[in-house]
C-alpha cells in the first residue's frame, strides 16, 4: 500500500505539465538562469558540514544556450526524489529590472536544538500574521509549510511585472517587523538586490524539499479545520487559481535616504515612508456574503438550481455594505460544478441578484474562499481571541453548540 508521502508525489507529479505551464506565465523572470541543488560526495559533506550546494546555473559562458524550459519546470514539480538535481529555484529579477512576485523565507535551521517548539510556534504566528496583512492589501499570498519543521516560504504575485526596487522596498518594509512578530532571525526576502548587473537570487519552486521527503503544503485560510493546510491536488488547485494583486507602492529613487538603502540591500528606520505606503488599503475593501441564509430564504425543494426570494432587508443591507466595499456573493451552490454547468449556476445567480436590485461586485465561483476584510454567513461563528481575550472561544463554543442543536 502507497504511503501518504507516495500518494502526495502522485499527485504532484499527475499535475507537473500544469505547474509548469502556470509557473512560466506566472512566475519565470527571466529563462537564462534559475537555481539549483546539487547533492555533494561524502568528502564534499564532511568538509562543507552539509549535503548539498545551492547555485546559479548554466555558468555564464552558456547562458543563453541552456534555458528554462517547460520541461525543466516540469521535472522539477514531478520530482520524487531529492537526490536527483531536478529541484530549481527561479530567479526574481528580469533583465529589465522587473519582478513578476516576491517571496519570503522563514526558516528553523536546527529543529533538533533547546526550544524549538517554540521556535516552530513562533515562526508559524509571524507567518500567518504576514498572510493576513498582505490579504487586507488586496493580495492574494500563497504560505506554504515547506518542511513540517518550521520552516515557511511566503509568495506573492503581481498582476503585471513591477520595477524590482518597488518590491523588493515593499517586502522588506513588511519583513522589517520580524523581530516584534517573534522571530529569532531576520528572514531571507527575494528579491534581495535590485541593481542592474545582479540576478537578484533565486527562491525555490514549491514542490518537493531538496533534502526531505516532504512536499509543500498550502495554508487554506480555514483556522477552525482539524488540518488548515493542504496538500497535493487541493494545495495545487489554489496554487493555480491565485490572483496577481496590485502594484506595489512606487519608492522614490533620487531620494539619498532611500537610495543609500538600496544599494546597502537592507531598509531601516529611515524608510518610514515606505513602510506606511505599505499599510495603504489598496483599493476598496472586500467582503464576502453568503447567498442562501443571509440574501435569500432558503428553500426546501433540494434542486440546486432553485433560489428563494430575498429576505426582508437584504437588498438595502446589500447597498448600505457597497457604499464602503465591493460584495463577493458566496454560495455552496458551485461546489462539484466545473465547465459549463459552473458557469450556468453563476449566472443564474447572478440573474437573480439583478431581477431584485441586490448591490454586487462579483459570484465566487472558484476553489475556497477569496481574501476579504468580512466574511457574513448565517452559519458562521465570530471567534476573535487575537482582539476579545479567552472569553471569545466561550462565546465561539456556546454559538456551535446552538447551531449543532
Amino acid at each position: 500500500m502507497a504511503t501518504e508521502h507516495e500518494i502526495i508525489g502522485e499527485e504532484w507529479a499527475e499535475r507537473a505539465s500544469e505547474l509548469a505551464d502556470w509557473a512560466m506565465e506566472k512566475l519565470v523572470n527571466r529563462k537564462d538562469v534559475w537555481g539549483q541543488y546539487s547533492v555533494l560526495t561524502p568528502a564534499e559533506r564532511r568538509r562543507e558540514g552539509k549535503s548539498y550546494k545551492a547555485m546559479t546555473l548554466p555558468k555564464k559562458e552558456m547562458r543563453g544556450e541552456d534555458m528554462v524550459t517547460i520541461d525543466k519546470l516540469t521535472r522539477h514539480f514531478s520530482s520524487r526524489h531529492h537526490r536527483k538535481p531536478q529541484i530549481i529555484g527561479l530567479h526574481t529579477k528580469s533583465k529589465q529590472t522587473t519582478s513578476r512576485w516576491f517571496g519570503i523565507d522563514i526558516d528553523l535551521h536546527d529543529e533538533h536544538k533547546l526550544h524549538a517548539e517554540d521556535h516552530q510556534r513562533r515562526n508559524l504566528n509571524c507567518a500567518l500574521k504576514w498572510w493576513k496583512e498582505l490579504q487586507i492589501l488586496g493580495y492574494d499570498p500563497m504560505l506554504f509549510d515547506t518542511n513540517t519543521q518550521g520552516g515557511y516560504h511566503i509568495w506573492v504575485l503581481f498582476e503585471d511585472p513591477a520595477p524590482t526596487v518597488d518590491i523588493y522596498a515593499m517586502v522588506k518594509g513588511i519583513a522589517e517587523t520580524w523581530e516584534e512578530n517573534g522571530l529569532d532571525e531576520e528572514p531571507e526576502t527575494f528579491p534581495k538586490k535590485v541593481k542592474m548587473d545582479s540576478l537578484g537570487s533565486w527562491f525555490r519552486l514549491p514542490g518537493l524539499h531538496h533534502t526531505r521527503y516532504h512536499y509543500s503544503s498550502l495554508w487554506s485560510g480555514d483556522e477552525w479545520l482539524d488540518n488548515p493546510w493542504l496538500t497535493g491536488h487541493s494545495a495545487i488547485d489554489v496554487m493555480l487559481e491565485a490572483r496577481g494583486g496590485p502594484p506595489p507602492p512606487r519608492i522614490d529613487v533620487d531620494d539619498r535616504d532611500m537610495a543609500e538603502l538600496l544599494t546597502r540591500g537592507r531598509m531601516s528606520k529611515i524608510s518610514i515612508a515606505a513602510n506606511e505606503r505599505k499599510f495603504k488599503r489598496t483599493g476598496r475593501a472586500k467582503v464576502c456574503i453568503d447567498l442562501d441564509g443571509v440574501l435569500a430564504l432558503r428553500v426546501k425543494s433540494g434542486k440546486r438550481t432553485d433560489i428563494g426570494p430575498p429576505i426582508d432587508g437584504a437588498v438595502e443591507f446589500t447597498r448600505e455594505i457597497h457604499d464602503y466595499a465591493d460584495i463577493i456573493v458566496l454560495t455552496s451552490r458551485m461546489a462539484g460544478l466545473d465547465g459549463k454547468e459552473r458557469d450556468e449556476m453563476r449566472a443564474k445567480i447572478e440573474t437573480w441578484l439583478n431581477k431584485h436590485s441586490l448591490a454586487y461586485n462579483s459570484v465566487h465561483d472558484g476553489l475556497g474562499k477569496p481574501p476579504a476584510h468580512a466574511y457574513i454567513d448565517d452559519k458562521g461563528v465570530s471567534c476573535r481571541p487575537e482582539y476579545e481575550g479567552p472569553k471569545a472561544f466561550a462565546a465561539a463554543a456556546a454559538m456551535t453548540s446552538k447551531l449543532c442543536e
